[in-house]
């Protein structure tokens, strides 16, 4: 079967191998449908500078200097809240801790148009520093060998110095699973389960909270915590980004902020210590019941990066930020260099941004000059969505099969998924993706870790998108 496959992805992937006989004008439109791709991918992901748009008082580039930072004694708070709109926390004046950070933060209200709104795609991108197109991560299928090629945050702070606490806190297991990975994995890894009956998952999300503030107010803090909560992101699956119910995920998530910054603050009082605070999402939501993600629209393209510590200005805005310039921003101040295969770059490089008469308003007039890509881009990402969307389902099929047909279940399931993974992993190439890959064909085990908060373990949601 292996040689089955590989003499089919080498007839498709190679056009020397190819006869003649495919149809006229086959290669060359395939060829230019890619190379607008390619240019999207290029624009996307081009050198940035520190230019500030009009609209605030403009500050240039700062340098940074790491060559005295104790790498122990640094402490870096990164939250990860999936699927948030930065236009939806904007307009709901009850959000008070989400804005009271921003106040006393430097927001970039980012997109990323041109890329995937696949949650897994974008979280690897976060927690590495690398665009999906070049991971190879397509959709939310764990792959654990990504990340020896694609070390994770984790991965390049214990390389750094094996003396850096590190920590996750996280309710969807694949980030677990990232975490997790890699040559020199994560200190202490927590997974929390979904709380029996917590259908909305707020409550789930309200035990990361807990979890990471008992982390904050210990004797021995991480210097680097990680904490994701996913209620959000669910909440617009099951009911749309502009239901009601999508608005009180983020209430619940901005009353677990605050919680949050409390606790740093207590424990900055007490000790002395300056924490530096990130909050980034994946990406957005589209409005209506539906896909939730995965396509081009503003909704769904919509991200942000808000950072709180030295260095960044209080109620400034920074349009050069984007999502995947989180890990190079944390090597930082620890006092690392980025991978030099890094896509994104340290915030510290970007300059300050520019400090608006209204924070509130310049962020809403930035996130209104959000875009689609042009129509071929779009067309063609929406096609790399449906493909590699497949194999995704038939992955998480098995869940909950009744013991007598696990066995007989899997093998078919596994045929199936090699069935249309190898056809998604070609539409990937074709489609920009540069670290697409075939092999290994059977589908790698799901991530299995026991919860932490005694929650009840059940399969693992397929809207988790």
């Amino acid at each position: 079967m292996v040689t089955v496959v590989t003499q089919f992805v080498s007839a498709l992937l190679d056009p020397r191998s190819m006869s003649g006989g495919q149809a006229p004008g086959q290669l060359p439109m395939l060829t230019a449908m890619l190379s607008l791709v390619r240019n999207e991918f290029d624009r996307v992901t081009g050198a940035r500078d520190a230019a500030a748009p009009a609209g605030g008082t403009a500050f240039g580039q700062r340098a940074t200097s790491s060559a005295t930072v104790d790498p122990t004694k640094q402490h870096v708070l990164v939250i990860g809240v999936d699927g948030t709109n930065l236009s939806r926390i904007l307009a709901d004046p009850d959000n008070v801790n989400f804005l009271a950070l921003m106040n006393t933060s430097t927001t970039g209200p980012s997109s990323i148009v041109g890329h995937t709104t696949i949650s897994n795609p974008s979280w690897t991108s976060i927690l590495t520093g690398a665009w999906g197109e070049r991971t190879g991560v397509v959709n939310n299928v764990f792959t654990p060998w990504t990340y020896d090629t694609w070390p994770t945050v984790f991965n390049q702070l214990e390389a750094l110095d094996s003396d850096i606490q590190t920590m996750a806190v996280a309710n969807w297991d694949v980030i677990n699973g990232i975490a997790g990975a890699g040559a020199l994995p994560v200190d202490r890894n927590l997974f929390v389960a979904q709380v029996e009956g917590d259908t909305n998952w707020l409550a789930t999300d309200d035990d990361v909270a807990d979890l990471t503030i008992d982390a904050i107010a210990g004797q021995n803090a991480p210097n680097f915590l990680f904490s994701y909560f996913v209620g959000v992101d669910e909440n617009g699956h099951m009911y749309g980004g502009a239901s009601q119910e999508y608005e009180d995920a983020i209430t619940n998530m901005d009353e677990n902020l605050g919680a949050i910054m409390n606790a740093v603050a207590l424990r900055e009082k007490a000790t002395g210590e300056d924490w530096t605070i990130m909050v980034v999402t994946d990406h957005g939501h589209q409005p209506q019941v539906g896909f939730g993600h995965g396509f081009q629209s503003p909704d769904e393209t919509e991200t942000f990066v808000i950072v709180d510590g030295p260095g960044f200005g209080d109620g400034y805005v920074n349009r050069q930020y984007e999502i995947v310039d989180t890990t190079p921003t944390v090597l930082t101040l620890f006092g690392g260099a980025p991978r030099a295969a890094s896509d994104g770059v340290p915030l510290q490089t970007l300059g300050f941004g520019f400090l608006p008469t209204n924070l509130v308003e310049a962020l809403e007039e930035a996130i209104a000059e959000n875009t689609s890509p042009d129509l071929v881009t779009s067309l063609v990402l929406g096609i790399r969505t449906i493909f590699t969307t497949i194999p995704y389902y038939v992955y998480g099929a098995d869940a909950g099969l009744p013991d007598f047909l696990a066995g007989p279940g899997k093998v078919l399931l596994d045929g199936l998924y090699v069935a249309t993974n190898v056809p998604a992993q070609i539409v990937a190439f074709l489609t920009g993706v540069t670290g697409a890959r075939l092999f290994p064909l059977l589908p790698p085990p799901a991530p299995n870790f026991p919860p932490a908060n005694g929650g009840v373990l059940y399969p693992a949601p397929a809207i988790v998108a």
